[in-house]
């Protein structure tokens, strides 16, 4: 027996004959069927587009809350102190000509509330420094208040003296830190008042934008969902997936959800702006013409005919081509007539109305004063003014039709307030529990998906 040595052939030639056996090529490798490879792919699409609709709802969501609470707790509060700050110092200067207007001391009344509206300032002032935070406008504003209400403090203290020894030369520095305020630290307080108007604006803008992002996923993913139960179940004769069914029931609960809640929100906010911001803002500028024209009134008392600019001021005037220039009690009429047409509900147009009575009556008993005055009725007018002596209330004086539009003012802007904190509030809980709502339906929405198209992916293995 001979044995063979070396590398064996590394071929042979096929054997012939009998015995010989045929020799056959091993399977090909198994592939993926194509099919099998498109479900794939849509099932990643799909559950990152779930994933992604999700993220796009809680963003969307999370900037409208976000706007809802600065219109609840930040701009709205601004607006607010703005406005009272115009308040009280506009009623300071109001105050301190009535004051003028006695002889000797001033009534305890009238010099605790002169000192209550420049604490109330100087309070209001340092709430909103605090809540401006970044806010350069309105930092601007109020440090400019800051630095000339003192000066204007020290000029009515010097006119008080003054006209506590008799001196006529009080009436100076009283015009003076009259001017002063009307000139400047009121110019400045409503810079403060629109900056914060604008900002409000904002806030509320963002509280209500369309969510797109939210909505443009969610169709895409609604119609990704349906196209593929509808081809899934003609190329297969099955019924629809319960993955898939389950993954559209999550995506639709999702949509009206956010769409009712959005809905909900947009309609508070709108209503806070309409019952309340728009409103207070109308009545805060009629209160603050009030105290423009009672302070006219007065200084035109304390000039004793030095004065006639303050009368026009209050009254308006007519030039030689007959063209008027409404004087403050006519812009105070006018903006009360607005407020009355904007109001949305019964209590805000009585209440409105209300005022508007009182203006009438206001005008009416100050023609009377002006003629008393040019009568050279001099005390009988600063009588009606006061509402002292034969004019104490009840009986009808310039004083009591001046209280009377103040309290209802008052009451008018309270009840505007009250409603736009109560809608902006609403506003603001409308989407409570909805981010995180999205946020699991999300994920219920790629699992359902992942499972749903996994089970066809499974009848091919």
């Amino acid at each position: 027996m001979t044995l063979a040595t070396g590398n064996p052939p590394t071929s042979a030639p096929a054997a012939t004959g009998a015995g010989a056996v045929a020799q056959h090529p091993g399977p090909p490798a198994a592939r993926r069927p194509r099919t099998d490879r498109r479900l794939g792919r849509t099932r990643v699409v799909l559950a990152v587009g779930a994933l992604l609709f999700g993220a796009a709802g809680i963003i969307s969501t999370q900037i409208r809350a976000d706007g809802a609470d600065d219109v609840k707790s930040h701009s709205g509060v601004l607006i607010q102190q703005a406005e009272q700050l115009y308040h009280d110092l506009s009623d300071a200067d109001a105050t301190s000509a009535t004051i003028y207007l006695h002889v000797g001391e001033a009534p305890k009344e009238l010099l605790q509330r002169y000192d209550d509206d420049l604490k109330g300032a100087q309070s209001t002032m340092l709430a909103a420094t605090n809540e401006a935070g970044s806010d350069r406008a309105a930092k601007d504003a109020l440090d400019r208040i800051a630095q000339q209400l003192p000066i204007y403090a020290k000029l009515n203290a010097t006119a008080a003296a003054n006209n506590l020894v008799g001196y006529p030369v009080g009436i100076r520095y009283l015009t003076q830190a009259s001017n002063l305020m009307q000139g400047t630290i009121l110019p400045q307080a409503q810079k403060l008042t629109d900056a914060e108007a604008k900002n409000l604006s904002a806030a509320e803008d963002t509280a209500t934008q369309f969510p797109w992002p939210m909505i443009a996923v969610g169709a895409l993913m609604l119609g990704g969902l349906i196209v593929i139960q509808v081809r899934e179940s003609r190329r297969t004769n099955r019924v629809f997936s319960i993955g898939l069914l389950a993954a559209t029931a999550a995506l639709a609960l999702s949509l009206m959800w956010a769409a009712a809640a959005t809905s909900i929100q947009s309609s508070h906010v709108d209503q806070a702006k309409k019952k309340g911001s728009n409103q207070v803002s109308v009545l805060a500028t009629a209160r603050i013409l009030s105290l423009q024209a009672r302070t006219d009134e007065m200084l035109t008392l304390v000039a004793r005919g030095t004065a006639d600019d303050k009368e026009t001021d209050f009254s308006g005037s007519t030039d030689a081509a007959n063209n008027h220039t409404p004087g403050t009690e006519e812009k105070l009429a006018a903006a009360l007539q607005s407020a009355g047409q904007i109001a949305t509900d019964g209590t805000g147009r009585d209440l409105a109305g209300a005022a508007a009575d009182d203006v009438d009556q206001w005008s009416k008993q100050h023609k009377m004063l002006r003629d008393l005055d040019a009568q050279n009725q001099y005390q009988k007018a600063v009588d009606s003014a006061l509402g002292e002596r034969d004019y104490v209330a009840p009986a009808p004086s310039a004083a009591l039709s001046f209280g009377k539009l103040q309290a209802d003012l008052d009451k008018a802007i309270a009840h505007a307030e009250d409603a736009f904190r109560s809608e902006a509030a609403s506003g603001a809980d409308a989407l409570t529990g909805l981010e995180i709502g999205l946020g699991v339906l999300a994920v219920a929405m790629a699992a359902a998906v992942v499972v749903g198209l996994g089970r066809r992916l499974a009848e091919y293995h």
